[in-house]
Formats: structure tokens, C-alpha cells, sequence
């Protein structure tokens, strides 16, 4: 009875010993499958001064960059200081400079920081910070950004001020946010050019069309036009179409240039004004009534042209209140 005992007990302590050598090996195996796994995560650092740096993709060129500082992290991705470089689209090239940035390789993202400017041959963004990504064509810039445009089909300048920018690269669109002033510099030197302001500012330049909306103004020659919401039609300018239109609580301001040498303030109200500059005339609609001098017109639609005191009414109800000395 005695000997069973003893057999027992050793047995299990054999067996005890055994689970606790096994259980070692599996720790110090997985100490080591760690300590490998840290090893090929290490991440490999250079560090360059005044360096010319180029990334090729399949051969191309992709992006260049001079920097007085350089930081590449895995031979992919790029910190860098006072970089001015390239970025090679494919059917152009993106010129930038500022005062830091990065480049991220495998999303293709570029963030720059300080005195940002960046150069399309169509295109030119100065801002406080921007953000592309050349995957998916996208850019972004903020604080203090001065956006130039040109229109492909007119050959408009376009010059907007604005918080922030959001620019779809590939569908010629971008939105314009916040406090935003613009301008359209027309090609030839005496057509006019004229100043807009919005809070929301789209331009579309597959279509030659600028969308404004929230405080709009327009500022040309004599009037100053206010509404909630307006389209630009840039190639309609030499056409008898119209070239903008104005929607919602609009307010028309335009100095009129009397025969005597004085200056006549003349104001218009409607819900819709439609402005055609070859013709150089305004058509307003819905519910419009003009102030001019002492004289109040209403109509059902009523045409103003420039500069010109008679006023066109079209609708056999229309009123007039007038108080001119006879």
C-alpha cells in the first residue's frame, strides 16, 4: 500500500514539473516572437541638410523637393523644412513652396505650413496651410487663403479671397468658404471687369459658371446688386444671354449720370434680376418697383439700361407715382 503511494506521488510530481518546463518554453517563446516583432518594426531614419530629393513612381517622376531640412522616414515618407518643390501630374505639374511640410508616399499626401503657395498653370492657392492628395485628386487650404483661377474657355481671371478652400482637382470645382471676395478680370483690357463678395462661393469650370449664395454682392461700373443667392455665366458675356442672375430680397443701387452734370441715385427691388452685358441692360421680375427721384414704378417686369434714365415696364397694370415738377 505503501509503494502504490510513493509511485503516485512521485507521478505527479513528474507531472507538475513537466507542465511547469512547458509552460516556461511557451513564455520564453513568446518573449522572443516579441522581441523579433519589434525588431522588423523598427522604423528607419535619415536625416539630410540642403538636400535635392526626387520620388519616382514606375519610373516617372512624381515629386521633387529641395529642403534645408530633410527627415525620411522608411525610405516612403518625407518631414521637411523650407521645401520648394514639384509634383508631377499627369498632364501637369504642381509648384509649391512654404515654410514645413510632409509627404506621406503611399497615400500621396502632401501638408504644408507657413506662407504656403502653390502654382498650377491654371491655378494658384497662398494660404497659411494646405493639404493635397494626389490618390484622390483633393485639396484643401485654410487662413488667409488668395485663390487665382483661370477660365479655360474665356480666358477670365479669377481672383477670390476666402477662410477656406475645397478643390476637386479632377471635376474643375471648387468651393470658396467664409468672407469671401472675389474678382473677374475679363481677357481684353476694356471689357469690364467686376468685384463680388458672398459667404459661399462655388466655382464650376467645366461649366464657366460662378455660384454665390449668403450676402451676395455684385460691384460693377455704377450698381451695387445685393441678394441671397447668384449664378456668374462667364461665357455669356459677349452674348445677348444673360451673364448673371440674381435670386431672393434683391437690392439694386446705380448712379445715374444726369444731363445737368449731377448724380441721381437710382434703386430697384425684386425677388429676381437677370443682367446682360452686351446689351447693357438689367431685367427685374417678381414683384419689382423702382425709386427714381421722386418717381415710384411698379410692374410686373421692368428693364433698366445703363446709365439710361428711362425706365421700360412691361405689364398693362403697372403704376406709376410720379412727382416731377411739370
Amino acid at each position: 500500500m505503501t509503494n502504490k503511494r510513493s509511485i503516485i506521488i512521485v507521478s505527479i510530481f513528474i507531472l507538475i514539473t513537466l507542465a511547469v518546463l512547458a509552460a516556461s518554453i511557451n513564455v520564453k517563446r513568446k518573449s522572443q516572437a516579441r522581441n523579433e516583432l519589434k525588431g522588423n518594426s523598427k522604423v528607419e531614419e535619415s536625416q539630410f541638410n540642403g538636400l535635392s530629393y526626387f520620388v519616382l513612381d514606375d519610373g516617372k517622376k512624381d515629386i521633387s523637393l529641395d529642403a534645408t531640412n530633410l527627415k525620411i522616414l522608411n525610405n516612403e515618407d518625407l518631414f521637411f523644412t523650407s521645401p520648394v518643390g514639384v509634383i508631377f501630374e499627369d498632364k501637369d505639374k504642381v509648384n509649391y513652396k512654404a515654410k514645413k511640410g510632409s509627404y506621406i508616399g503611399s497615400t500621396k499626401e502632401l501638408k504644408l505650413a507657413g506662407e504656403v503657395d502653390v502654382e498650377t498653370t491654371m491655378a494658384g492657392h497662398k494660404s497659411k496651410k494646405l493639404y493635397y492628395n494626389g490618390v484622390k485628386k483633393y485639396l484643401e487650404a485654410s487662413g488667409e487663403v488668395k485663390s487665382r483661377y483661370m477660365d479655360k474657355k474665356t480666358k477670365d481671371n479669377i481672383y477670390v479671397d476666402s477662410n477656406y478652400v475645397n478643390s476637386w482637382v479632377n471635376d474643375k470645382r471648387t468651393l470658396f468658404l467664409g468672407d469671401v471676395k472675389g474678382r473677374v478680370k475679363r481677357r481684353r483690357v476694356y471689357e469690364e471687369s467686376f468685384k463680388f463678395a458672398a459667404n459661399r462661393v462655388e466655382l464650376n469650370q467645366l461649366k464657366s459658371l460662378v455660384s454665390l449664395s449668403e450676402n451676395v454682392s455684385l460691384d460693377r461700373a455704377n450698381y451695387l446688386l445685393k441678394a441671397e443667392k447668384a449664378e456668374i455665366f462667364l461665357e455669356n458675356f459677349n452674348k445677348k444671354l444673360k451673364y448673371y442672375v440674381l435670386y431672393d430680397d434683391i437690392k439694386l443701387e446705380e448712379k445715374l449720370n444726369m444731363p445737368d452734370g449731377t448724380v441721381q441715385i437710382r434703386r430697384a427691388f425684386s425677388e429676381k434680376l437677370e443682367g446682360y452685358m452686351s446689351e447693357a441692360k438689367v431685367v427685374l421680375s417678381g414683384a419689382p418697383r423702382v425709386e427714381q427721384g421722386d418717381d415710384l414704378i411698379k410692374g410686373y417686369q421692368i428693364t433698366l439700361r445703363e446709365n439710361v434714365e428711362l425706365v421700360e415696364v412691361d405689364d398693362s397694370q403697372s403704376s406709376f407715382d410720379l412727382n416731377k415738377d411739370k
